[in-house]
């Protein structure tokens, strides 16, 4: 999160700003002046400085008994427009709701950005499921996950070998995928399967079923993944969520009219 200081003169105080709210979204409930000077790489005096600011516009405010900072509900206006504006999402909503409640598992619907994919959306477990601590506005690799797999499995080679060379490629866990063959090799067997499963390549005892969303011509930039304890997601289980999956997918694309 540190910001670039490297960075040409006329953009430093920019990115001094956004490494400062890079910070602050990481810590929802608040951090002092000493955890947010340091994860930023800002002198204490430039980070109380720039913290003021935002208090003073509106986007953070300090808590007057932990004197810690916090970032506002204004900068979720700003992003909320983004995504309100995407087709996607409201098309989606409705029948990623009824997906989680029938299968009483989670269900998050991302977006590509970059070599990242991002959280636009997440239906809650029921009951019977799990809460997890994926969130809306996560952004995590393309290289580990099943949304990213599965949005790559509609893009060319050269587009999955451009996200594998600008990834930080390592190991998150003893399953994920380091070597770019496997790697091209999953991504053969999720066009086959019409899925991509994460078996708990990003994130240990989690298991998850993803599928595209591709636009008029084929190719994806949004997925949704239905996800789950491993000890659960077994592979008669991911079979069944898979079904069910490619069965909300046509419903997204009725909708979408595509």
């Amino acid at each position: 999160m540190e910001y670039d200081k490297n960075a040409p003169a006329g953009v430093q105080s920019v990115a001094r700003i956004f490494s400062l709210i890079e910070v602050l979204s990481a810590h929802p409930k608040g951090a002092p002046l000493q955890l947010v000077s340091a994860e930023s790489g800002l002198p204490k005096s430039t980070a109380h400085r720039l913290l003021s600011s935002l208090v003073a516009l509106g986007y953070a405010v300090q808590d007057s008994v932990t004197t810690h900072y916090r970032l506002t509900l204004k900068m979720f206006e700003l992003s909320s427009g983004i995504v309100n504006n995407m087709d996607i999402l409201p098309v989606a909503r409705y029948h990623l709701d009824r997906l989680s409640r029938e299968t009483d598992e989670a269900v998050h619907l991302v977006v590509q950005d970059g070599v990242d994919i991002v959280y636009i959306y997440k239906a809650d477990a029921g009951t019977g499921g799990m809460r997890m601590s994926s969130h809306v506005g996560l952004r995590i690799p393309m290289y580990c996950t099943g949304v990213g797999k599965a949005i790559l499995a509609t893009q060319s080679y050269a587009d999955a070998e451009r996200v594998w060379k600008k990834s930080a490629v390592r190991a998150l866990t003893p399953h994920t995928i380091t070597d770019f063959g496997a790697f091209i090799e999953g991504l053969r067997r999720v066009r086959a399967d019409g899925y991509a499963v994460d078996d708990e390549e990003n994130e240990l005892g989690i298991r998850c079923v993803a599928l595209a969303v591709p636009g008029i011509r084929g190719r994806a930039e949004a997925a949704f993944s239905i996800s789950g304890l491993a000890a659960r997601l077994t592979d008669e289980r991911i079979r069944e969520l898979a079904r069910m999956g490619l069965a909300a997918r046509q419903d997204i694309l009725r909708d979408l009219g595509w």
